[in-house]
């Protein structure tokens, strides 16, 4: 299954458990997920705008419980957070760095120094000499990464939206929710832990060397896909005890194409 596949089958799973596959032509909810090699966003749009500025590939037909539906979904590949990881330590995905240089970021602590294994190759990071702020620097790196990988739809504003894997892992991390029943937070808070957490690192390494790095990603990534700061974000792993993984709709799907294909027989 490909990753905008994936992400269509989450907007499934996601919609179907908060019950708004049941109510045609009732509101649904978008689907933001973050895995480590790339990301996926599925809503369904609302405005002819959106389906008109659409670049190709972006709009999926979905026929589900006898309704059609035109989501806009996409599955970025390389802009998961590890590889985005390696995409802002300069490092190339599957090669290791040039003659095993070592790589050096200003997202990382200035006194930071270890090994980071990404898809079976094994880098040498580092952090370098700060000029400015830990955050403003990073930044900078995170937003040169991103430049022009991302389409931006301003519909995203106005749809009530969900976001799984490590959108939940990162701010649960800082305690911007809680670790275990999730919680709600507004795209902002991301780039207030990402400040803060930078700052930290200016003068403490922490445990986790790369936070400063994660952080300053995911907010400028959501912000990149449209969300303003004050955008409310649902961050779950389970609605109504069910998990909500992509597995479910990839099944509900499968399951209803199977029935549409006997009903023309009986």
């Amino acid at each position: 299954m490909n990753g905008t596949d994936e992400g269509v089958s989450a907007w499934i799973t996601v919609n179907f458990l908060t019950g708004s596959l049941k109510t045609p032509g009732g509101s649904s909810v978008g689907m933001l997920d973050l895995g480590g090699g790339s990301t996926q966003i599925a809503f369904l749009p609302r405005v002819e705008g959106t389906l008109q500025a659409s670049p190709p590939g972006y709009l999926t037909a979905l026929r589900m419980f006898n309704r059609t539906y035109k989501l806009y979904s996409y599955s970025y590949l390389g802009l998961g957070l590890m590889s985005a990881r390696l995409a802002i330590l300069g490092g190339v995905e599957g090669q290791p760095a040039k003659d095993g240089k070592e790589l050096v970021s200003p997202c990382l602590s200035p006194s930071f120094k270890g090994e980071w294994e990404h898809a079976e190759v094994t880098y040498r990071v580092s952090g370098q000499k700060a000029v400015a702020s830990l955050h403003e620097l990073c930044a900078a790196r995170v937003s040169e990464v991103l430049r022009n990988r991302v389409h931006r739809t301003e519909e995203v504003k106005h749809v009530d939206f969900y976001a799984f894997s490590y959108y939940y892992d990162l701010a649960a991390g800082v305690g911007l929710i809680d670790a275990e029943k999730g919680g709600s937070l507004v795209v902002g808070d991301f780039e207030i832990a990402a400040k803060y957490v930078c700052r930290t690192l200016e003068t403490q390494p922490q445990s986790s060397p790369f936070a400063c790095m994660d952080l300053t990603y995911v907010s400028l990534l959501l912000q990149e896909f449209g969300f303003p700061r004050s955008k409310v974000l649902k961050l779950t792993r389970k609605i109504d005890n069910v998990e909500t993984s992509w597995a479910l709709g990839a099944i509900f799907h499968y399951i209803d194409s199977l029935n549409r294909q006997k009903s023309p027989a009986s």
